[in-house]
């Protein structure tokens, strides 16, 4: 027992991963996650942007029932006009809605909404027009 050196066990198959190899995976695994993450914020911004179009819609909607509930003789423009909507986490998000009335003949006129929004630098527009008669 005195001169036998302890057997040490040999890893000859190197079946084991080296450190260089589990950076690498990280690496790999990181990339995927940064493109999941990328992914996962351009689906909040559209979705974002779909929540803000059907707000709009919504405005415009508003704006037309008040203009067909108004007597015939007191259609007028509109200038921009600012209307404000708490949406999501954002609160107090402005359109701004123009009105323009277009005589057709005495008895019917064409009333255009057109609803207007800035998202991010990127300006936004929805127009809805239709006819009314005396």
């Amino acid at each position: 027992m005195g001169g036998r050196a302890m057997p040490q066990a040999v890893l000859k198959d190197k079946r084991g991963l080296t450190l260089v190899e589990v950076l690498i995976s990280l690496v790999v695994l990181l990339l995927v996650f940064l493109a999941l993450m990328q992914t996962a914020l351009v689906s909040i911004d559209s979705n974002m942007i779909n929540v803000l179009r059907d707000e709009a819609v919504n405005v415009a909607e508003d704006q037309m029932n008040i203009a067909r509930n108004l007597p015939f003789a007191n259609l007028v423009n509109l200038g921009p006009s600012a209307v404000t909507r708490n949406l999501r986490n954002i609160p107090n998000f402005s359109y701004n809605v123009t009105r323009t009335i277009t005589n057709i003949n005495a008895d019917t006129t064409q009333v255009a909404i057109a609803v207007t929004w800035t998202w991010k630098g990127n300006p936004y527009n929805h127009t809805i027009s239709t006819i009314l008669r005396r």
